[in-house]
């Protein structure tokens, strides 16, 4: 009898931990801060930016939902203030037989007003964003001279890492500084 029943009781929590570990999906948080320090030109007005490079092993399938946005304009013309999502592949080419060749960026997908019908205005909303180990993720506004902050999640079947650009760089220099350092002490 109580053989049994510690059976039935182990057999429930597998079932529990099998439902569990099936329906994980891992949320991040991210803020995008839109200023004059990362400004690119379209049609002679300035457009403000910020870059995050996502990545994972292997294959993740991505839902962006932008919730929030706090931007302003110094602009009376532009009252929409409507953030933008852009997202590019990256495809590495080969220079005989070597990786280490360029790079090219190319745009396979954008919104700007995949949540119209939210109470808060026009924020972007795209599911089903099918990646193979990365991408760049470029938040921008459809107006120019628009600055302030855009709140969104991205939400994966797989674990993500998110850099957002300045720390990328800082770790490329990082690294680089670590390894001529260690190559000054080895030598």
């Amino acid at each position: 009898m109580i053989k049994n029943i510690i059976l039935w009781i182990g057999f429930v929590l597998l079932i529990m931990l099998a439902s569990i570990t099936r329906a994980d999906l891992y949320v991040y948080d991210v803020e995008a801060t839109l200023t004059e320090s990362n400004v690119t030109y379209v049609d002679q007005e300035p457009f403000y930016y910020d870059i995050f490079h996502i990545q994972t092993d292997g294959y993740a399938t991505l839902a962006f939902d932008n919730y929030d946005a706090d931007l302003g304009s110094s602009n009376p013309n532009y009252d929409y203030n409507d953030p933008y999502l852009y997202l590019y592949e990256i495809e590495q080419h080969t220079l005989n037989g070597f990786s280490g060749g360029s790079v090219q960026l190319t745009l396979f997908d954008e919104d700007d007003d995949g949540n119209e019908d939210s109470p808060e205005g026009l924020y972007f909303y795209l599911d089903d964003v099918q990646i193979h180990n990365q991408l760049v993720a470029v938040v921008s506004s459809y107006d120019p001279y628009v600055v302030g902050t855009v709140d969104f999640t991205v939400t994966s079947n797989q674990p993500l890492s998110i850099i957002p650009e300045p720390q990328a760089i800082s770790l490329i220099l990082l690294g680089g500084a670590s390894l001529l350092i260690a190559k000054r002490k080895l030598s």
